[in-house]
């Protein structure tokens, strides 16, 4: 009897930790690798340990924030602004305010903290005419 419990714990702790917990709050979509991005720091009073401006590609993106692939050093924390130019668009695309939440080699990903209703808009008409990730 205690030999079976053991097992059916352990099993119960298996099936639990093999289940992916999402957490985001937009869905991603991948985004074609045209979809090029500037960015610079916020302001002067916020810190930014990274480079003082970079390029790079957009990976994935959704409402909320996107993945970036980029050489340019960033630090989790770094406030920047960013200026995107998503596929099919004449006019890039400002978000006044994003935060590094991540990083990862040449990756990082960053959360769009402000931005204006027109840019909104303009992401999220893009988002739902593309696929999921």
């Amino acid at each position: 009897m205690y030999d079976r419990s053991i097992r059916s714990a352990m099993d119960q702790s298996n099936n639990l930790s093999s289940a992916r917990i999402e957490l985001r709050q937009h869905r991603r979509c991948v985004v074609p690798p045209a979809c090029l991005l500037s960015f610079a720091p916020f302001a002067p009073t916020i810190s930014f340990n990274g480079d003082a401006e970079g390029e790079g590609v957009v990976i994935n993106l959704s409402a909320g924030g996107c993945k970036i692939s980029s050489d340019a050093g960033v630090t989790v924390g770094d406030a920047m602004s960013l200026i995107i130019l998503l596929p099919g668009e004449m006019c890039p695309t400002a978000i006044d305010l994003a935060l590094v939440r991540w990083g990862r080699d040449l990756h990082f990903g960053v959360e769009f903290v402000s931005m204006g209703t027109t840019e909104l808009n303009r992401i999220r008409q893009f988002l739902a005419s593309t696929g999921p990730e």
